[in-house]
């Protein structure tokens, strides 16, 4: 156990609570404007631009896929992603 200094026990001042009041109601207040979306600028409302799906691999071709993912420096899922963009691309499908 690591040894601690002992706390400083000085009561503290009573904190004026006008001042702090006035403080806080005069910091300003951000403007929230909603963020556009491709979906909003297409019409389509406001639903999530990605699905989430479930997909079961073989454990060797997962293994596979991770390293794969890896050597790209990419997350497991932006690599499948990229990977059945690239072969719909190529007219594969």
């Amino acid at each position: 156990m690591a040894i601690a200094r002992k706390p400083n026990s000085k009561p503290k001042s009573p904190m004026d609570e006008a001042a702090a009041d006035a403080f806080i109601a005069g910091a300003a207040k951000p403007k929230a404007e909603p963020i556009a979306t491709e979906a909003d600028e297409a019409g389509q409302g406001a639903e999530p631009r990605k699905s989430p799906v479930m997909l079961r691999f073989d454990r060797a071709l997962l293994a596979k896929v991770d390293a794969a993912a890896k050597r790209r420096g990419i997350s497991r899922s932006a690599w499948i992603q990229f990977t059945v963009s690239r072969a719909l691309d190529a007219g594969e499908g």
